[in-house]
C-alpha cells in the first residue's frame, strides 16, 4: 500500500474534513429530553444525522438507528462476514459560555487551532477515523474483514445507545475507539459515580445568615470551574465579607450571593483542575449560619472533601503500579432541607467494583449519610503484547516517530462496552488534557495526522 499517496489525498481533504467538523460542532449535542427518533434528545440526532451524510458522501454504506448510527466499508459489509469496528460518539458534555472565550458551539478557527466543544472529545477524531478509512478505500484497498464505524450518542452519560446496539447488532471481533490519548491505552480505571446525601427537617432559627441554597457543578464528571451559595440575611444583620481573587460576595436583593471560581477539568484527572465547590464549602464553613443541620453538614463535607483528588479522606484512596485512585466532588446541590454531593471517582484498575461499594457503605454507617450510585463500571486492562495492540501502536509509531509506550488512564472509553476494543487517541502525549475543558481544540496539523494514523490502523487490522 503507497501511504504516500494517502497522505497526500488526506492533506487535499482537509478543508473539507473543517468543513465537515464545523457541522457537527455546532450541535449542541448534550443528551436530553427524548423526542420522536431522536431517543436522547434533538441535538444529538441532529449530529447523528449529518455524521452518516458525512460517512455516505465518503462511500460508505449508512443506517441510522437513533439509539446509534452505522457506516459500513468494504468487504462484505452488512452480510455475516467478520468486522473490526471504529467506535466514537457524538455527544458532548455541557459547555458555559461565559467560561469560553471562543462559541463553543460554531468552530472557530484561530491560526492552526480549531475551537469549539466536542473538537478534540469526540467529534473531531472520529471524523479523522472517517476520512482515513475513506483514503484507503480511495486507494483501491479492499480489506479481507470489513470496517464499521458505530457512532454512538450518549457516551459522556450512562453509553445506553451502544448497550442498544449490543442487544440488536453482530459484534465485532475488535477494533478502537478514537477517544483519549496517543499513543494508546491499555488500562482503564474503574468509574463509580456516587452521592453522599443527607436530609433534615428545615426548623425556623434565628441567625444572621439563613442558607436558601447551593448550586455548584455541571456534569458528574467535570471539576466544577463555579459554585454558589445564597443566603437571607437575618435580622440586625451587620455583615462585613472579605473578597478575594476566587471568591466575590455580592448582595442580590435581599440575598447574599458568595460565588467561587477555580479551573474545570475532566473528572478522572481532578490535579489539572481547580475545584470551585470545595474553596465554596471552605469559605462558607467560617460563617455562622442556619439552619444547625445545614451547617454541620456543610463542616462534614469540608473534612471529608480537605483532598479533593485522592477521597484519602473518605478512605478511598490507594494506587497500585498501573494507576492511582482519584476521588473528585464535582456537584453539590443543597437547600434548608438536605443537601447531595456527587463525586466522580476513578479507582485502580487492579480492584474490582465490589471494593468500593464496601468501603461506601462504611462511609455511609460512619459519618450518617445516606451513599447511592448513578454510573459503576469495572476497570479495564489489556495485554500490551496482544495483536490488536500492536498492529494501532505500529500506525501510530509510524506517522510520529513517538516510541511512548501504552498508557493506563482514568478516563471511561467506549472500549469498556465493546470487548476486544482500546482507546486510540487523538489527546497529545504529555499535555494537559483539553476534553471537557472550556476552550477544547483540536489542530489542523493534528487532525491530519491523526487521519494518517487511523488509515494505517485500519490498514494493519483488515488487510
Amino acid at each position: 500500500m503507497n501511504f504516500n499517496d494517502i497522505d497526500k489525498w488526506l492533506e487535499e481533504k482537509l478543508p473539507e474534513m473543517e468543513k465537515d467538523l464545523a457541522e457537527l460542532v455546532k450541535h449542541n449535542s448534550i443528551e436530553a429530553e427524548s423526542a420522536p427518533d431522536a431517543p436522547f434528545g434533538t441535538e444529538v440526532e441532529a449530529a447523528l444525522e449529518d455524521a452518516l451524510k458525512v460517512a455516505e458522501r465518503l462511500g460508505f454504506s449508512t443506517r441510522n438507528e437513533h439509539y446509534y448510527g452505522i457506516a459500513d466499508m468494504g468487504g462484505t459489509a452488512g452480510e455475516d462476514g467478520d468486522f473490526y469496528a471504529v467506535l466514537g460518539h457524538l455527544d458532548v458534555v455541557p459547555a458555559v459560555p461565559r467560561d469560553w472565550e471562543h462559541d463553543p458551539f460554531s468552530l472557530t478557527a484561530e491560526g492552526d487551532r480549531l475551537y469549539g466543544r466536542g473538537t478534540m472529545d469526540d467529534k473531531g477524531p472520529m471524523l479523522a477515523a472517517l476520512y482515513g478509512a475513506a483514503a484507503l478505500a480511495k486507494a483501491g484497498f479492499e480489506p479481507d474483514a470489513f470496517v464499521r464505524f458505530i457512532f454512538g450518542t450518549n457516551e459522556e452519560t450512562h453509553m445506553a445507545g451502544v448497550k442498544k446496539y449490543k442487544e440488536r447488532e453482530k459484534m465485532p471481533i475488535g477494533g478502537f475507539t478514537p477517544d483519549a490519548d496517543w499513543p494508546l491505552v491499555i488500562g482503564e480505571k474503574g468509574i463509580c459515580q456516587f452521592n453522599v446525601g443527607r436530609q433534615w427537617i428545615d426548623a425556623e432559627e434565628k441567625a444572621f445568615l439563613i442558607l436558601n441554597k447551593i448550586n455548584a457543578g455541571t456534569a458528574n464528571n467535570i471539576v466544577p470551574a463555579m459554585a454558589e451559595a445564597r443566603f437571607e440575611i437575618g435580622e440586625g444583620a451587620e455583615l462585613q465579607f472579605a473578597d478575594s481573587e476566587d471568591i466575590t460576595v455580592v448582595l442580590d436583593g435581599e440575598e447574599i450571593v458568595i460565588t467561587a471560581y477555580g479551573t474545570a477539568a475532566h473528572g478522572s484527572a481532578p490535579e489539572q483542575g481547580d475545584n470551585a465547590l470545595t474553596k465554596l464549602l471552605r469559605y462558607i464553613d467560617r460563617l455562622d449560619f442556619s439552619p444547625a443541620p445545614a451547617k454541620a453538614f456543610v463542616a462534614d463535607l469540608v473534612r471529608l472533601t480537605a483532598d479533593d483528588k485522592t477521597g484519602k479522606d473518605m478512605g478511598l484512596s490507594g494506587s497500585d503500579e498501573y494507576s492511582v485512585t482519584t476521588v473528585s466532588p464535582n456537584i453539590l446541590h443543597m437547600d434548608r432541607a438536605g443537601g447531595t454531593l456527587t463525586n466522580d471517582m476513578r479507582y485502580r484498575v487492579t480492584d474490582k467494583p465490589e471494593k468500593y461499594k464496601k468501603l461506601l457503605a462504611q462511609l455511609a454507617e460512619r459519618e450518617n449519610v445516606s451513599v447511592d450510585y448513578s454510573h459503576v463500571t469495572a476497570p479495564l486492562f489489556a495485554d500490551k503484547t496482544a495483536p490488536l495492540v500492536s498492529s494501532l501502536l505500529s500506525a501510530y509509531r509510524d506517522v510520529t516517530g513517538d516510541m511512548t509506550e501504552p498508557l493506563v488512564i482514568g478516563g471511561g472509553t467506549y472500549a469498556k462496552v465493546i470487548p476486544g476494543m482500546v482507546a486510540f487517541g487523538c489527546e497529545p502525549v504529555d499535555e494537559p488534557s483539553r476534553a471537557h475543558q472550556a476552550d477544547e481544540y483540536i489542530t489542523r496539523a493534528e487532525l491530519l495526522s491523526a487521519a494518517r494514523v487511523y488509515a494505517r490502523a485500519i490498514y494493519n487490522l483488515t488487510k
